[in-house]
């Protein structure tokens, strides 16, 4: 089976400043400029709003009963959808709990322009259209198309903006929505506690004592989750490397020439010979049990690791063709 990705913990600031995405391609260059200006001087107070450190913490978001059919269909919209394919299994299956079916009609209109906005959407089935009323003109143009896989409706929930568009349904369509409170604190809610979990995790790797609590928070940030299942290939060797890994849960081992080189366990690094030499993969590391590991991709490792040159490169030195890590 392969690797199921999940999404490394992102800042929190960042993470709002991410979601615009959705929203955002329906306005001209010159609006967007106008509502960016905008959406700045809010931000202050759209955070403390619902992403007080308290709020965050204690939220208990609602658990919507579903059949396991409706959650293998969410979790397939959601595995192909912008703002949550990143997330990690545990943080899927929290969405998954929350979201509510929605139903509309052909030539229903599901968000208006110019409304409070109180729902986020993600298009199931069914085909949608974009009507824009700009400011320098009175009759809506039609802007945008949504399929099966998309979403919309963030930016009204995230800044506490009127809806930016009109979104009317041009087939029978089945959603999943989830209200704003539970949209902005579940997001938050999961950055925050996933950054908690992997700098205490960091705090583990030997690789790591020298750093700093800042320099690990900017490594947890960009940290994203991978599984293997037990027999599955992490790295491959004679691939070109392009992260390295630590693993944080299950047993691996190293693999070259049919010979085993090497084992690894919680708090173990592989991978980083790759991305120091810019040469391929110099073994095969095998998930020997069923593995959670966090990559860190190529241009991260080179920005975040240069502190760690120096011990990186001794380890080099240390292996051996028939030992090195890959």
């Amino acid at each position: 089976m392969s690797s199921s990705k999940g999404g490394g913990a992102k800042a929190l600031v960042s993470k709002i400043a991410s979601f615009s995405a959705g929203d955002a391609a329906i306005e001209s260059k010159e609006e967007e400029s106008r509502r960016r200006k905008t959406l700045l001087r809010r931000r202050s107070a759209v955070s403390a709003e619902v992403t007080s450190l308290h709020d965050i913490e204690t939220f208990s978001p609602k658990v919507v009963p579903k059949n396991e059919d409706a959650r293998q269909r969410i979790k397939k919209a959601l595995e192909e959808n912008y703002l949550f394919k990143f997330l990690d299994q545990e943080q899927t299956q929290i969405v998954i709990d929350a979201v509510e079916e929605v139903k509309f009609e052909k030539n229903d209109i599901i968000i208006k322009q110019g409304d409070p906005g109180d729902h986020f959407y993600l298009l199931e089935d069914g085909t949608c259209e974009v009507w824009l009323v700009r400011p320098d003109k009175t009759e809506p143009e039609m802007v945008k198309k949504y399929s099966a896989g998309d979403s919309f409706g963030e930016l009204a929930l995230l800044y506490n903006a009127p809806r930016a568009a009109t979104v009317k349904a041009t087939s029978s369509c089945t959603l999943w929505a989830m209200d704003r409170t539970t949209f902005r604190t579940i997001l938050l809610q999961t950055t925050s506690q996933k950054r908690q979990l992997y700098e205490k995790f960091l705090d583990d790797v030997p690789l790591l004592k020298t750093l700093d609590n800042y320099e690990r928070a900017a490594i947890a940030d960009v940290l994203e989750a991978e599984y293997f299942d037990e027999g599955h290939e992490i790295i491959t060797e004679g691939q070109p490397g392009d992260k390295m890994y630590l693993l944080e849960e299950g047993e691996a081992e190293a693999r070259t020439g049919g010979n085993v080189v090497k084992h690894y366990k919680h708090g173990d690094y592989f991978g980083e010979l790759a991305l120091l030499n810019n040469k391929p993969r110099a073994a095969t590391v095998v998930a020997v049990t069923k593995c959670k590991c966090v990559s860190i991709d190529r241009k991260s490792f080179k920005r975040l690791f240069g502190k760690l040159d120096g011990i990186l490169q001794r380890n080099t030195r240390e292996y051996d063709v028939g030992t090195s890590k890959g």
